[in-house]
């Protein structure tokens, strides 16, 4: 398990979709009469799945199931309609020649393929774990362990690419290193992260490459 691996988030990293996410649990949840905001949602929810997030929010356990199936065909006609990229992301994704590349999302994985191939994306990654992969989602660490196994790197000869202080915890208790950019979360809730940075075109992925290939050994 040598080689070097990128894992990247993907909502808020490399598209522009937590205001999507928000519009459609918004909607959703107005149908059980209950009120979501956007800073509730950016400032507690926006780490969480679907299922996580609808299990706090439905009042009534019998309604989850429909309201997580409303929720995600809301998302996926909204995304239909519209999906734009952050392209300091895409910036970064381009760099990463020399290194093995994963996705880890707490999105589905129908929703996350769809994503990458609307962007002509989709053959860049080697590994695609989404919410569905996973017993524990983000902040816990298994979706980024699970990411590294699938691309063949060991947790520390990876970096992750995150934008919430929930994948920052993720990626940390998995042991990577870990940049964090603040298109959704501002730059002092992301203080966990190795580094964080405005614009992912600052980052130098040769930087963060394992300590013996930056030396030549």
């Amino acid at each position: 398990m040598a080689g070097r691996g990128l894992i990247f988030d993907l909502d808020g990293v490399l598209i522009d979709s937590e205001p999507l996410h928000c519009r459609a649990y918004q909607e959703v949840l107005a149908t059980y009469g209950v009120r979501l905001t956007e800073q509730d949602y950016y400032a507690t929810y926006i780490v969480y799945s679907d299922r996580e997030v609808l299990e706090r929010l439905v009042p009534r356990r019998e309604h989850l199931e429909a309201a997580m199936a409303a929720k995600a065909q809301r998302y996926r006609e909204i995304l239909q309609a519209g999906l734009h990229a952050f392209p300091d992301g895409l910036a970064l994704l381009r760099q990463a020649d020399g290194w093995q590349v994963g996705l880890a999302t707490g999105s589905l994985r129908e929703e996350a393929e769809l994503a990458l191939e609307s962007l002509g994306i989709a053959d860049r990654f080697a590994a695609l774990v989404a919410r569905e992969d996973c017993e524990r989602g983000k902040p816990d660490p298994e979706p980024y362990r699970r990411a590294a196994a699938a691309l063949g790197v060991r947790p520390e000869r990876c970096l992750v690419v995150e934008d919430t202080a929930g994948g920052v915890q993720a990626a940390k208790a998995a042991g990577m290193r870990c940049v964090a950019v603040t298109h959704s979360c501002p730059a002092d809730q992301l203080r966990g992260a190795d580094l964080v940075v405005d614009d992912l075109r600052t980052v130098n992925l040769e930087h963060w490459a394992p300590r013996e290939e930056r030396d030549g050994g």
